[in-house]
């Protein structure tokens, strides 16, 4: 973990390892195409977000955006598992945690992902991801 909010107090190793568990959900999921962990790791208001160059104006822009039902049935569909044929390594680093809320970093092969999370009574879920493609600059 790399930032906690000076004079307060430090996250639970109940809560990290939930966030943890929670960012893993969502990176080995996408990459397996396991509905059930994509599904349980979403908050069901997800806004989800990429940022790309349009290629023929040259601008940097948001893309459209994607929702919970969006992401889960994308990985019903098994979207992500063509996007890990040779490489699927991945590194998920809590960069903040202040009390109910959590920013991730998750970097993989294909992507780098930043994870907003929250918990909502005693679960942590995923509330916004923006996310850029590590390889170019148009989005898939």
């Amino acid at each position: 973990m790399r930032d906690v909010i000076q004079g307060e107090e430090q996250p639970s190793p109940k809560d990290l390892e939930a966030i943890t568990a929670v960012a893993r959900d969502y990176v080995e999921g996408w990459f397996d195409g396991d509905e059930p962990r994509m599904r349980r790791c979403l908050h069901p208001e997800l806004v989800k977000r990429t940022i790309y160059r349009d290629p023929t104006t040259g601008d940097w822009q948001l893309g459209r955006q994607a929702d919970a039902a969006m992401m889960v049935g994308w990985t019903r569909a098994g979207e992500g598992r063509t996007a890990v044929a040779e490489e699927r390594a991945f590194e998920i680093v809590v960069e903040t945690v202040f009390r109910h809320v959590a920013s991730i970093s998750v970097l993989s092969s294909p992507y780098m992902d930043l994870l907003h999370i929250a918990k909502i009574g005693d679960r942590w879920l995923i509330v916004n991801v923006l996310w850029e493609v590590r390889q170019g600059e148009t989005g898939p």
